[in-house]
């Protein structure tokens, strides 16, 4: 009988805890889409604000959609996970109160046979005459109350574990009940939003007409790219020279300092505080301009406000340069990786200074749809990396 409630006591642990891990990782995730949509909002205010119609302005329309449809998602997830919690939690329920039942049975059974055999004093004189010695009596008569004993701990056990499932079963059916109705007000906004989409396609319509605007900003774009890749390939060359004149204890650090950057990948913080994904790493579609890629070898953050952008880990300021319609940009050394942070405004740090994580570089340029965006990027010598894979927000 032990053998058999540790087994069950262990699931049903097991099977609460991973559910739980679960659960949290949901929350943990619609707290993190909830925080964009509030900033996505304010950044389509501040663009509204400036009564320009943008490409800015479609992709966080656009986003928009994408984040309650996540949000959706999410509470739906939640809701598949409680309904089956609640299941499982009933049917151990059931499992526990058929064992109590067991057990009582069993308990009344033993408790008939220590009456019978024990508590008539004739039954007593039995016992003794019975065993060899007065001990061996004594030990029998023990065993019965240890027995009775056990039984009763058991079944004490075993109520409070019941108890404790009938408080979570019902705590499952109250955040249920709070989830649906989160489920119906998100449905909703997802609706308006849906139903918002004429409008986004009618500023669609408006900035085809300017194509013209659209492909000057497409290259200015690709020649800020360009300018900063440039910069990087010559840090490279003169890094790879640098290595080859090294010293024992630069060599060491150099390398040092390579391993923990890459270590931490994925641990990271953003470069900004209060900042959003507005255009991904690689290749992707152009909003406006059909078989129009751009390729991209970061991500562009964009800021609920303007605020102070900062080095996501300790290095040297190897490169302070001005960007052709985008201000200037900074690229930092860690090792055999580089950071580099472009759009920016004023610059606080000097070239060669040794910066350490979370050090203010400096600020953005407001755009003139009032937004203020950072390209951000991460190399490995020559090849770019996904800075999503390095930075957490």
């Amino acid at each position: 009988m032990k053998k058999i409630f540790s087994t069950l006591f262990i699931f049903f642990s097991v099977l609460t805890l991973f559910s739980q891990n679960q659960i949290d990782n949901l929350n943990n995730q619609k707290k993190e889409i909830l925080r964009q949509i509030t900033e996505n909002s304010q950044q389509l205010d501040e663009i509204n604000k400036s009564k320009k119609n943008t490409i800015n302005q479609i992709t966080l329309k656009n986003k928009s959609i994408q984040l309650q449809n996540s949000l959706l998602q999410n509470i739906n997830k939640q809701i598949n996970l409680l309904n089956f919690n609640l299941i499982k939690t009933t049917q151990e329920i059931d499992s526990l109160s058929t064992l109590i039942e067991l057990r009582q049975s069993e308990l009344v059974k033993i408790y008939r046979s220590y009456y019978k055999k024990l508590k008539k004093t004739n039954n007593i004189l039995i016992l003794l005459l019975s065993s060899d010695s007065f001990n061996q009596a004594f030990t029998r008569l023990k065993m019965y109350k240890s027995l009775i004993n056990y039984f009763n701990l058991q079944l004490k056990l075993l109520r409070e574990n019941k108890s404790e499932l009938e408080q979570m079963r019902e705590n499952y059916v109250l955040f249920l009940k709070e989830l649906k109705v989160k489920e119906i007000e998100y449905q909703r906004n997802l609706n308006k939003l849906n139903i918002s989409k004429l409008e986004l396609e009618l500023t669609k319509k408006q900035l085809e007409k300017k194509k013209s605007d659209l492909q000057i900003e497409i290259n200015h774009q690709r020649k800020q790219l360009a300018l900063i890749d440039n910069e990087i390939k010559r840090l490279i060359e003169e890094n790879r020279k640098a290595i080859k004149s090294m010293n024992k204890e630069s060599s060491r650090r150099y390398a040092e300092l390579s391993i923990i950057f890459k270590e931490n990948k994925g641990k990271f913080p953003p470069p900004a505080s209060n900042s959003s994904i507005l255009n991904p790493f690689g290749e992707y579609q152009h909003p406006i301009l059909k078989n129009v890629k751009i390729k991209n070898n970061g991500i562009d953050l964009i800021l609920s406000k303007n605020g102070n952008v900062t080095s996501i880990y300790k290095g040297e300021i190897k490169k302070i340069f001005n960007v052709p319609y985008g201000g200037k940009a900074i690229i930092i050394r860690h090792g055999e990786y580089l950071s580099v942070y472009s759009n920016m405004r004023n610059v606080n740090v000097k070239l060669g200074q040794n910066v350490n994580t979370g050090e203010i570089l400096g600020d953005v340029i407001k755009q003139p749809d009032n937004t203020y965006i950072l390209h951000f990027e991460i190399w490995n010598e020559k090849e770019p990396e996904n800075p999503m894979n390095w930075i957490t927000f």
